[in-house]
């Protein structure tokens, strides 16, 4: 009797579905949970529960873990896996002792033998010790943008820029940048831009791969166009400064940098990977695993709008300035410890806008539980800084400026403004310095006060900030006058200008 093979076939086919769809079930129960989330629709998962870009994130991500009760939010997006970090506890939990485990989607390099070299490099030129001698070009740069400030007020946010251009240009090539529109700053703005957009459009490639593969234009993938300038300008930031560097070597004319350094040590008999060092290291300082220049940068920003917004945190800085240093000359870096107020407002800058409020996406290599809840391997893990910081059980009324939240204990410190675990900023130490000569020279010079419109009323500017993996606040205007006569005769003296 002949049998039709294609009907007995479909019990056997039933039963293997059967045993599949059991086998699922029960290896899903052995596994530990998900972290909380919010619901999400078929196929798609949570991609509708993303916060817009753009739209100032971090608080989105804050807000969400609030409204589930949970410090770490699990979203799944088109069947990858995104988890947000909101706790101090659970960040120094996975970002610090768990950090074998993580590897970087944007950095620079993978964690491995080639970045511990790095690392190492890095440390010998930014350690709490060698930065010290950055000083006196912090204090110069410093001075330089009181005097820019002086000649064009209005334009005070790219004088900040300039400054810090031209603070990191000098420290890791020697080069001696032009007081306006320097090639090497502009450059290196453009590549900081880049690198910002990029990063922000293309966060979100490990969870959606495929997206690598289709052109610029289809919706989701145009951070591919962003990045294909940013490797342009990437190019030409590296190789420009670093070509002036070893020229300025080979004629006996370099000035002290970490570029002259790295060239001097170089001999006939330097490996490929020493001279690629040489080249790549002091390009690195001023991107600074991003940081560097940008936390100068934004820090000082905000503490501008931190001062229009709170004229009594600068009234009480100046008071202290004006008692410990006096009016006759301008601080420096040895009054540091004896004005612990605006040590506190500097920490404070730090903590009320976080420069990275989103830290650096962090990719997780193989499944992980921690509390009980699962995260799988290949999940992108986001720590969110800005939440950590406005936590009210440390930080109480978060939401204001308050540099009374350093006071009653000098060690705390805004750690997370930094980043997390072993990749967490190695220019922290040289960026507090920059950012601490800045305010203090310009709390000691100057008032800063909202602007005015034409009827003579002040203008009160918004804290809207730009998104991205750096945030920075939006353009605001405001008024900045030297505080005496003394105070702008301190500015022009310390150009060697006789007024």
């Amino acid at each position: 009797m002949k049998v039709d093979a294609t009907w007995n076939a479909w019990p056997v086919v039933g039963a293997a579905v059967l045993a599949l769809t059991v086998w699922w079930w029960l290896r899903s129960r052995a596994r530990a949970p998900f972290f909380p989330g919010p619901k999400g629709l078929p196929v798609v998962g949570n991609i509708f529960n993303l916060p817009k870009p753009g739209k100032e994130e971090w608080i989105a991500y804050a807000k969400m873990g609030n409204e589930l009760g949970t410090d770490i939010v699990h979203l799944n997006v088109l069947g990858s896996h995104l988890v947000v970090v909101n706790s101090a506890k659970a960040a120094n939990d996975l970002f610090e002792k768990r950090s074998l485990k993580l590897d970087w989607i944007l950095g620079f390099l993978p964690y491995g033998q080639k970045w511990r070299n790095y690392r190492k490099a890095f440390h010998e030129h930014f350690n709490p010790t060698t930065v010290h001698q950055y000083k006196p070009l912090e204090v110069k740069s410093a001075h330089q943008l009181l005097f820019s400030i002086l000649t064009a007020p209005e334009s005070f946010m790219d004088s900040i820029r300039h400054m810090a251009g031209h603070t990191i240009i000098s420290i890791a090539y020697g080069i001696d940048v032009k007081p306006a529109n320097d090639p090497y700053v502009l450059t290196a703005e453009k590549t900081l831009h880049s690198v910002a957009l990029a990063a922000s459009q293309g966060g979100h490639l490990d969870m959606m791969p495929w997206l690598a593969d289709m052109p610029w234009w289809v919706p989701g993938a145009g951070f591919k166009k962003v990045a294909d300038e940013c490797h342009h300008y990437g190019v030409e930031m590296l190789e420009a400064p670093f070509a002036a560097a070893k020229a300025a070597v080979a004629a006996g004319k370099a000035a002290p940098s970490v570029a002259t350094s790295r060239i001097s040590q170089l001999d006939a008999n330097s490996s490929a990977s020493d001279r690629t060092m040489a080249k790549i290291l002091p390009g690195n300082v001023y991107l600074g695993y991003p940081y560097g220049v940008i936390q100068t940068v934004s820090a000082i920003q905000t503490f501008f709008l931190a001062m229009v917004l709170h004229p009594e945190a600068q009234k009480r800085a100046q008071a202290e300035i004006d008692s410990v240093v006096g009016t006759d000359r301008l601080p420096d870096f040895d009054d540091e410890d004896s004005l612990p107020y605006v040590k506190a407002l500097v920490k404070e800058v730090l903590r009320w806008h976080p420069v990275v409020p989103l830290a650096i996406p962090h990719r997780l290599e193989v499944d992980d539980v921690y509390d009980g809840h699962l995260i799988p391997g290949g999940s992108v893990v986001l720590g969110n800084a800005w939440a950590m910081l406005h936590d009210k059980s440390v930080f109480p009324e978060p939401s204001r400026f308050l540099p009374e939240h350093f006071l009653k204990d000098s060690d705390l410190f805004p750690d997370f403004a930094f980043g997390f675990g072993r990749r967490a900023c190695p220019g922290r130490y040289m960026a507090w310095h920059s950012v601490w000569i800045a305010v203090v020279s310009v709390l000691a010079a100057y008032d800063i006060s909202p602007a005015v419109d034409e009827h003579g009323q002040e203008v009160s500017p918004s804290e809207d900030y730009r998104s991205g993996i750096v945030s920075y606040p939006e353009r605001f205007p405001c008024r900045i006058k030297p505080r005496t006569k003394t105070a702008e005769d301190l500015i022009i003296a310390t150009q060697n200008i006789v007024s």
